[in-house]
């Protein structure tokens, strides 16, 4: 199951690897500040999909529903374990 909290801890982890402020990436993903603002703060339940397809993709996240939230995987950066911790974690 993918949690609103999941998504908040993605956008801001990716928000702040690529050196965005929220005004920044709500430019880059063509929402209001406010709205990136509220889904960092839990609130994505209360977005539509495309809205959090549009901030995960200007973040570098792909959104699976198989997988949850995971790392956009490149063809030259495949990492098979770091995508094995992203399914499993812990229980690996």
């Amino acid at each position: 199951m993918i949690y609103s909290s999941d998504i908040a801890e993605r956008v801001r982890l990716g928000r702040r690897e690529l050196g965005l402020t929220q005004s920044a990436l709500a430019q880059e993903a063509r929402v209001s500040r406010p709205t990136i603002a509220r889904i960092e703060a839990g609130g994505a339940d209360s977005v539509s999909l495309g809205t959090i397809l549009r901030v995960l993709n200007a973040t570098n996240w792909d959104l699976s529903i198989e997988r949850g939230v995971a790392p956009r995987a490149t063809e030259d950066e495949f990492d098979m374990d770091t995508y094995l911790d992203s399914l499993y974690g812990d229980a690996r």
